[in-house]
């Protein structure tokens, strides 16, 4: 199998380049700067979404396509569209569409696309949904991620290319730089006995469970991928009790956090996805990350 990856440099994108390469497949990757991984199997790709030459050396005999990428203000994905929403647009709505039909044209047999749970918008509290509920996004992030879907689908029914989209919800895990790792501010501030924000809850799933849950979709029978999205989460978790272990590794004191006040957004059901076989690490490897979290952090500080 030959892969076309983009966001391959992109935090999720990293995940999803790193369990390509476990499982031995060759991977052309798109980016705008040269990418970390020097392995052989990684033919970096110079290049973005508006590069014609560069797309096309990308989708060159590649037997499926995964994309990551998302051109966004950085550290939001939400509001992530700035000031200019033209250019926000042009790029990640026209230009994924347009990666969308060279890829049918070049004879790409596979396409999987990442999605987001922004997709449903916001919803009573405390609600769990799964692929049955109409999507209603409330934000241009999951407006533009549900148009995607919809440009896939429609790929699925008129020309029968079997494409699917994932929709993960907050990923988290360790990457390096070690700074980007979601929740390693934090663990630096208990480092440093400094003041911690206000918990939060949240859904979250750890960047090897979706890499993992992009293998799935790129292996299972075309007849039970093709023209659906799928849900992506695993622990609905508390940033106060997150706080707790960090702090708990590093033996260091950490006063009492109140609950987290904020309301949860909904979580997401995953009974299609787990149909496929997928079964994410759960506490055991939140806590693991945790711990190895808390020892970048101790060194940093």
């Amino acid at each position: 199998m030959r892969v076309a990856l983009t966001g391959a440099t992109g935090y999720v994108g990293g995940f999803v380049l790193g369990e390509l390469l476990r499982r031995g497949v060759k991977v052309a990757a798109l980016t705008r700067q040269r990418g970390q991984s020097e392995a052989a199997e990684v033919e970096w790709i110079r290049g973005d979404l508006s590069n014609s030459e560069a797309l096309t050396e990308l989708l060159a005999g590649a037997d499926v396509l995964v994309h990551c990428a998302y051109s966004h203000v950085p550290g939001r994905y939400r509001g992530g569209e700035g000031e200019d929403r033209h250019v926000f647009w042009r790029t990640n709505l026209l230009g994924s569409v347009a990666l969308f039909e060279r890829a049918r044209a070049a004879g790409v047999r596979r396409l999987v696309s990442l999605s987001s749970r922004a997709v449903y918008g916001r919803r009573t509290a405390g609600t769990s949904v799964d692929e049955t509920v109409l999507p209603v996004p409330d934000t241009y992030y999951g407006a533009l991620k549900l148009a995607l879907e919809a440009h896939l689908n429609a790929l699925a029914d008129v020309d029968g290319v079997c494409a699917a989209s994932l929709r993960p919800t907050g990923v988290y895990g360790v990457v390096q730089p070690a700074a980007r790792s979601k929740w390693f501010d934090l663990a630096v501030a208990i480092a440093q006995g400094q003041p911690l924000p206000a918990p939060r809850r949240a859904t979250e799933v750890h960047g090897r469970d979706v890499a993992g849950a992009v293998w799935l979709l790129l292996t299972k029978p075309a007849e039970v991928i093709a023209g659906r999205a799928f849900n992506c989460s695993d622990l609905v978790v508390d940033t106060g009790a997150v706080a707790a272990k960090l702090a708990a590794c590093m033996g260091r004191p950490l006063p009492v956090l109140p609950p987290a006040a904020s309301s949860l957004r909904h979580a997401m059901r995953t009974s299609a996805l787990r149909q496929l076989g997928w079964r994410p690490g759960g506490e055991r490897l939140l806590e693991a990350t945790l711990a190895e979290l808390a020892a970048l952090a101790a060194k940093a500080a």
